[in-house]
């Protein structure tokens, strides 16, 4: 199969965002506890949870990105398969 690789990146990249989100629950939760305050304790908590989203958001887009370019060079080689037969018949 063409681009066998490029599956592999993805796949390895949406794994890669759920360890994030698994390190990231985690350590802000760690940082919440230590924090010595309730004010810092909460920003510690809501702070390391945004940065969590977001670094887990942009590496499951990044996966996405890659299948759907992937699944696009498939269909449009598919589409001029078709188009060359057509031209021939």
């Amino acid at each position: 199969m063409k681009y066998q690789s490029l599956i592999l990146i993805a796949s390895c990249v949406r794994v890669l965002a759920w360890v994030v989100v698994a390190i990231g629950v985690v350590s802000s939760i760690w940082l919440g506890i230590l924090a010595t305050t309730l004010p810092t304790s909460i920003g510690f908590l809501l702070g390391g949870f945004l940065v969590t989203a977001i670094f887990t958001l942009m590496l499951l887009a990044t996966s996405k990105f890659i299948h759907l370019f992937v699944d696009m060079q498939k269909d449009l080689s598919e589409i001029a398969g078709t188009t060359k037969r057509e031209l021939k018949d």
